[in-house]
């Protein structure tokens, strides 16, 4: 049986817990109150859309019924594509059946629904977040989920809302896996919608998104201009810079013809592990602690040879010769 909405989700903005009211709306303490129809939230606030996100679901607004299923379906034809193994190999990357027996997963940017499903149906006795910046595309992709829901061998929960993919209405590590394709090259603000979705993520979880970029192999290439003369967010760059500094065991892809990017990778705590006090081995010396925190002004090159020359002669290694020397230096300043 679904929990209540008021169990699963936080104000997006203070993370705060939220209460429901009239079964029809969910209150932050701070005062701000996000709708639900027809058992989807609405979590964008008045204000919190920038001008490129507001068209960009203006937009999806406007395609989400007929025109945007005509585009996609023409995409893939126009690569060859074969749509279902494509997309059935970019949900394998999520690892759903190493997640647990009951996965708790969140796609952001679901469209009309062509990878949710796919999603859903491996999630089985899990629950299934489904999240959208336009309301028309959730409200599609849950009439063909729940419509066709035995046809398609769907038994996990699903929930469905709106939502900006730079304020996601979540607790820290709440879910196993986050998949987005398609849509993160109009995301506002590239490299904070990324630290909002490993935030979300636990660690050991996985997070795959892709969108639209020409390869650097094909930039130049007559291929490339006709491309991206055709759709100018093939011109996107790979957003690698906008990668969480926690992203562990990175993959990067290109899929669909080549001109999709695909990056796969498994959330870890904080910055890589580093042994700052590991000694190196050689005439230097020192440790990464030392070289980064030890850095003194600069001596001439000349005071710089005697100082290698006469830690040499001594058997010590720089490092040692100039801690000392520095120390003994120091001390007697101070006598």
């Amino acid at each position: 049986m679904k929990r209540s909405p008021v169990d699963v989700y936080v104000c997006p903005l203070t993370h705060a817990p939220l209460q429901l009211r009239n079964d029809c709306e969910l209150a932050s303490p701070s005062g701000l109150v996000y709708t639900i129809k027809d058992d989807v939230p609405d979590f964008i606030a008045e204000g919190m859309l920038t001008e490129s996100e507001a068209a960009t679901q203006k937009e999806y607004q406007h395609v989400a019924d007929q025109i945007y299923d005509v585009a996609v379906d023409w995409q893939f034809a126009s690569f060859y594509e074969n749509e279902d193994a494509v997309r059935e190999s970019m949900v394998d990357l999520l690892r759903i059946d190493t997640l647990g027996g009951n996965p708790r997963v969140l796609e952001i940017g679901c469209g009309t629904g062509r990878d949710s499903f796919r999603i859903a149906r491996r999630i089985r006795a899990g629950d299934f977040f489904v999240q959208d910046l336009s309301s028309n595309m959730v409200q599609k992709t849950q009439r063909r989920l729940e419509q066709d829901r035995q046809q398609l061998g769907l038994t996990c929960d699903v929930y469905y809302f709106v939502s900006s993919g730079s304020h996601l209405p979540f607790s820290d590590g709440y879910f196993d896996a986050v998949f987005h394709f398609g849509g993160f090259n109009n995301f506002a603000n590239q490299k904070k919608s990324m630290v909002e979705i490993a935030r979300i993520v636990r660690t050991g979880g996985r997070v795959v998104i892709g969108d639209e970029s020409l390869p650097p192999w094909l930039e130049g290439t007559e291929f490339g201009e006709i491309v991206t003369t055709n759709n100018p967010l093939f011109r996107h760059k790979i957003p690698l810079d906008s990668l969480p500094s926690n992203a562990r065991e990175v993959v990067v892809r290109w899929v669909i013809g080549g001109c999709f990017y695909l990056i796969d990778y498994t959330v870890g705590e904080g910055t890589p592990p580093l042994n700052l006090d590991l000694p190196h081995k050689g005439w230097r010396g020192g440790t990464m602690r030392t070289r980064y925190f030890g850095r003194l002004e600069g001596v001439t090159p000349e005071a710089k040879e005697m100082a290698i020359e006469a830690a040499r002669r001594s058997g010590l290694s720089l490092h040692q010769w100039l801690d000392t020397v520095v120390r003994q230096a120091a001390k007697r300043g101070t006598e």
